[in-house]
């Protein structure tokens, strides 16, 4: 989906969603290598652990979560964005296991710089029920 060409403020982008599993979590979050006590016991791993904490099942790592964001601006502005680009999030609601979490970008700033252009974005990432789990912002080049 990468977005050739310019851009205007208030566009809007949206990532396809992405399903917080059982095995991501496991994975992303258990440590490495396997052996004695692996993986970890946390949050993301442990079903008897995250309701300790007052969760109702395990949740995704704020990682995983902002990994969807990334992946939403690679799709905007190119693979250039790793080298150039910025994402600032700050995560107000667990992902859970069995949630389908979708990045959400507009733009709120345009920027002409010379031969480039600096976009900002506000984004999102929202569970199936339209509710954030993590806002912030986020800055592109093109």
């Amino acid at each position: 989906m990468l977005k050739l060409g310019k851009m205007e403020q208030g566009e809007t982008f949206s990532g396809g969603p992405r399903r917080v599993t059982s095995y991501a979590t496991w994975q992303f979050s258990g440590g490495w290598p396997p052996g004695d006590g692996w993986p970890s016991k946390n949050v993301h791993t442990d079903d008897d652990f995250a309701r300790s904490c007052g969760l109702p099942d395990r949740a995704a790592s704020g990682g995983m979560v902002q990994g969807y964001a990334v992946d939403l601006m690679v799709d905007v502005f190119g693979i250039a964005w790793l080298g150039d680009g910025g994402l600032n999030l700050k995560f107000i609601a667990p992902a859970l296991v069995g949630d389908s979490i979708t990045a959400k970008a507009k733009i709120v700033e345009v920027v002409e710089d010379g031969s480039r252009t600096r976009y900002g974005l506000a984004v999102t990432c929202e569970n199936q029920r339209g509710e954030p789990v993590a806002v912030g912002t986020a800055h592109g080049w093109k």
